[in-house]
Formats: C-alpha cells, structure tokens, sequence
C-alpha cells in the first residue's frame, strides 16, 4: 500500500516498484482510492480489456446489490416481463 502523498512525492520509486511487487493499493486518508496494476506482458489490448472486464463486472454485482435492496432479486421472469410491458405502454402514451 502507498498513501496518495508518498505516491505525489515518489512516484518513480513506485513505478520502478510495481512490476517486481505486483498491485499497489493507494490510500487517500486510509481509504482505498485506487490500484495501480502493472502491466501483462501481453500487450496494451489485453490489458485495457481485462480492466474494462473488471468494470463490467463491478457494475454487474453493484446492480445485483441494489436488485437485493430494493427487493426486485426475487422477480419471476413473468413479472419482469409484465413490468417490461407496463413501462413500453406508459412510454407510447407519452
């Protein structure tokens, strides 16, 4: 881990750092704030697209969270369907 200070005031060191100790967590105020990834060795593409899978599925399992809260997790497929079919009708008749 590195605080977002030492990072400002360090950040060749880091750098040089992250392919020999892997992911570096930095903290701003002892809150996680962003990972620093070094990269794949299997080229720039793999790696962005790697990230963009991470994105997705971070996004996905937030959904799900807020699915759980609002208590729509336990929906049938007969009611999402219904509900599909209410928003189209009220979206036609604006």
């Amino acid at each position: 881990m590195v605080n977002s200070r030492e990072l400002s005031k360090d950040t060749a060191r880091v750098l040089t750092e992250l392919p020999e100790k892997g992911p570096c967590l930095i903290t701003r105020n002892g809150i996680v704030a962003g990972i620093l990834v070094p990269p794949s060795g299997q080229g720039i593409e793999t790696d962005v697209d790697l990230l963009a899978r991470l994105r997705m599925a971070q996004a996905f399992r937030q959904s799900q969270a807020e699915s759980v809260l609002k208590g729509t997790d336990e929906l049938t497929m007969e009611e999402i369907d219904a509900a599909i079919r209410a928003a189209r009708e009220e979206r036609k008749l604006k």
